[in-house]
């Protein structure tokens, strides 16, 4: 027997019951207000011990997953050092762009779509009653 959890969004009521392994009903009634709720689904636990066994992250060739998660966390560190570095303007080489058959715009037709954008937002905010430039309270 497996433990399934299932949770009603309007009553925010959360309940498991007993089933045998993939008998499970997708969706069943809640208990309070009796419509049909889904299945909530969370993460299982795994923590590997020991050296020897092969993941997606290639440094577990001689170490349990403690010293992998040790690593990870060194290269987050070192990846968090640079921030806004990985965010920064990328641009094709002549090469790259010769092979696929492209070019780049010119600054005339990247003002032309940027323009277009704006009017587009503009469109839109005005069709939905919103002004961009005033700040709305959060709900």
């Amino acid at each position: 027997m497996a433990n399934y959890i299932w949770q009603c969004h309007d009553c925010k009521l959360y309940w498991d019951r007993d089933y045998p392994v993939a008998t499970n009903p997708c969706r069943t009634k809640c208990p309070q207000c009796k419509k049909l709720c889904d299945r909530k689904y969370t993460p299982v636990p795994v923590h590997f011990k020991g050296a020897g066994w092969d993941g997606p992250t290639g440094f577990n060739q001689t170490g349990g997953s403690d010293e992998i998660n040790k690593k990870l966390q060194e290269g987050c560190k070192e990846r968090m050092k640079s921030g806004w570095q990985q965010y920064a303007r990328y641009e094709p080489s002549e090469g790259y762009l010769e092979d696929r058959k492209a070019r780049k715009l010119t600054d005339r037709e990247v003002q032309a779509k940027k323009d277009a954008s704006k009017k587009l937002s503009a469109h839109t905010y005005n069709k939905a009653g919103i002004d961009p430039t005033k700040k709305y309270k959060p709900q």
